[in-house]
């Protein structure tokens, strides 16, 4: 039954009426408890409602049957507020006088309490229902730093969060999300800190949100982005409560969903998919030649093909004389022009991948590894491909990896520079890069351009892009829209 059905319906305050309707809500649900019982001398009457595997069924015992068992009322007529108030000794027990919310709080693991003669509900919070332990994520292991990391329980990443900011500061609004499931969303900001613009347009746009399910931020990204046809994020991502604390002292937002572990922040800009958690952790002189080394890396796995196949197809004269004989040599007898063997090779590299991904740990990386090598040294010995364009794969491959976060635009901005690069040469990979600039420029997240700080002349603004300044030079948050409260830290600490 859909909750605009069950808002049709009313309390009628006669237990067994009552208890029908609810027992016609939850029809053919073999999970429903319901569990009838009576004051300590018989005169109240009471039907519990709730659902095995989400309650503690301790807290059901002892907070809420327990005390029925001693409660005499006497001549007293029953009462909710009297229930809520003397009775039951839950942490938490609300009187509801609305069904559907009454039914909502029990799928998410309340005990519905029903009292004969009472027109109202009332609902004690009794979760218990089993939760996966506080792990580091694998996908953002750090060497030193925090190792806890968000779990599929919204309450407990709320509390996570809320640990990483002691601020009144700190707003987490809860929405229902999902028309079917009813599952819940929180939003969380830094009130002082966050951009209004920004957090009006995502209201605006969750308005419109309509979804059966949701079972992890994904399914919300790929509905409320800017350029949902574009391979490059325009919100990020986090199981890491340090780094969503983080993300909110910049003024940004952070959504969570409850069932994921997976916290989306917003706005994305361009120059997050450089940064990681180790590059505060570790030093800044660590952080900084990381960094360095993730933006090369992400240049060499971009371009590299491009470049090998347009220096060999229509730039020779460039390349030395020695290396130019022993790529000729390596290609002699190869059938295949320079990009159909680049494709080849890229595709099978992605193809073990993507293999080594899908099996359990250990044996996806012998997969990957010794893969890639029974590959290329048999694709060599067969004269499938040259031997330098093996390297060149490989190479590629490895920096690759350096950002796995960009693997998608990576993979398309790829073809698209080789396929340039075998119609033009070097004004072709110049065409295509200046083509993605253009596109990089265009683009925005909620209202703030793509490429912020980039372009800046800022110092305060360049002290945490291509390099990663020292802690106590970063008086400053960046201040291109994205705060309203730029000061980081006062002047007698820098």
């Amino acid at each position: 039954m859909l909750r605009s059905d069950i808002e049709k319906m009313q309390l009628s305050g006669v237990l067994e009426q009552d208890t029908a309707m609810m027992r016609e809500i939850f029809r053919g649900d073999d999970i429903l408890n319901v569990r009838p019982c009576a004051s300590g001398d018989g005169k109240w009457k009471l039907m519990l409602f709730f659902f095995d595997g989400m309650v503690n069924n301790s807290y059901v015992d002892e907070y809420l049957l327990r005390p029925l068992q001693i409660f005499r009322p006497g001549e007293l007529e029953p009462a909710l507020e009297y229930a809520q108030k003397r009775i039951f000794a839950a942490d938490m027990v609300v009187v509801q006088s609305d069904l559907a919310t009454a039914v909502d709080m029990m799928l998410h693991g309340d005990t519905l309490i029903f009292i004969d003669g009472c027109k109202g509900v009332l609902s004690a919070s009794t979760k218990g229902y089993n939760l996966r332990s506080v792990q580091e994520p694998d996908g953002e292991k750090v060497v030193r730093g925090p190792k806890e990391g968000f779990t599929e329980n919204l309450t407990g990443n709320t509390a996570m969060l809320r640990r990483k900011l002691l601020s009144p500061d700190l707003k987490l609004q809860v929405q229902m999300i999902s028309k079917r499931s009813r599952q819940r969303l929180c939003i969380a900001y830094l009130d002082t800190l966050v951009n209004r613009h920004v957090l009006d347009r995502l209201l605006q746009r969750l308005k419109g949100v309509d979804l059966d399910i949701l079972l992890d931020t994904r399914y919300l990204e790929e509905i409320i982005r800017d350029g949902r046809w574009s391979p490059l994020k325009t919100m990020g991502s986090t199981e890491k409560p340090d780094i969503a604390a983080a993300k909110l002292l910049e003024g940004k937002i952070v959504i969570m969903v409850d069932g994921s572990p997976t916290a989306s922040t917003l706005p994305f800009l361009f120059l997050e998919y450089f940064q990681a958690g180790d590059d505060y952790y570790t030093g800044f002189w660590n952080g900084s030649i990381a960094r360095l080394l993730r933006i090369l890396g992400f240049f060499i796995t971009l371009t590299l093909p491009a470049l090998y196949q347009a220096l060999v197809t229509f730039h020779q004269e460039i390349i030395p004389s020695k290396l130019l004989l022993s790529i000729a040599a390596s290609r002699s007898g190869v059938p295949f022009p320079t990009f159909v063997e680049l494709a080849l090779m890229l595709l099978a590299f992605e193809i073990l991948r993507e293999a080594g991904s899908m099996m359990p740990g250990s044996v996806g990386q012998a997969l990957s590894t010794v893969g890639a090598l029974v590959v290329g040294q048999a694709a060599v010995e067969a004269r499938i491909v040259s031997a330098p364009l093996v390297i060149v794969v490989a190479v590629t491959g490895l920096t690759g990896m350096m950002t796995p976060k960009l693997v998608t635009p990576v993979l398309l901005g790829r073809l698209f520079l080789m396929v340039l690069a075998g119609l033009l040469g070097f004004p072709g990979i110049g065409i295509g890069l200046t083509a993605i600039l253009v596109m990089l420029l265009d683009k925005e997240s909620f209202g703030i351009p793509y490429m912020s700080y980039l372009g800046t002349l800022s110092p305060s603004d360049l002290r945490d892009t291509l390099i990663r300044a020292p802690m106590f030079s970063l008086r400053y948050r960046p201040k291109k829209e994205m705060t309203r409260d730029y000061v980081r830290m006062d002047d007698h600490q820098t």
